[in-house]
């Protein structure tokens, strides 16, 4: 999966390749089809307040299509 993601506060965001785990028992895949950043976002990226990790992957609010879903077996 490709993702914008945020190695150092306030630096530019590196387009890269992410690998994801395939689902587990009751969990779902969804392909993202487009993210936003908020003002909660940045303020994480600007490392605001509190101690933030990086690398990060930022935006929360995302439009999605379930892809794949496994139920109990």
């Amino acid at each position: 999966m490709q993702s914008r993601v945020a190695w150092e506060a306030r630096k530019p965001l590196v387009i890269e390749e992410v690998e994801v785990a395939p689902p587990q028992k009751m969990e779902v895949r969804i392909k993202i089809l487009f993210t936003s950043l908020y003002h909660t976002d940045v303020y994480i990226w600007e490392a605001k307040g509190q101690n933030h990790v990086f690398p990060r992957i930022l935006g929360h609010e995302a439009g999605r299509v379930v892809k794949r879903v496994l139920g109990k077996e």
